[in-house]
């Protein structure tokens, strides 16, 4: 069993959190909490996605120099 969590598994746990949140699925006194976990994993996958970005990036500038 594998026990790793990819970037892609978060992306669709955020997914998921929005679907959930869209059709009802938590109490009112429950959504100050989800939003918060919803907004932190957000703001972590915006800074991954554009490191990674910047790092592409990078590369293929490194690469067209050489």
């Amino acid at each position: 069993m594998e026990t790793n969590i990819s970037i892609t598994d978060l992306i669709a746990i955020r997914n998921i959190m929005n679907t959930a949140a869209e059709r009802g699925a938590f109490k009112a006194e429950e959504m100050v909490d989800v939003g918060t976990v919803y907004n932190k994993l957000n703001k972590f996958l915006e800074a991954v996605i554009a490191q990674a970005a910047a790092q592409e990036r990078s590369e293929e500038h490194t690469s067209e120099l050489q």
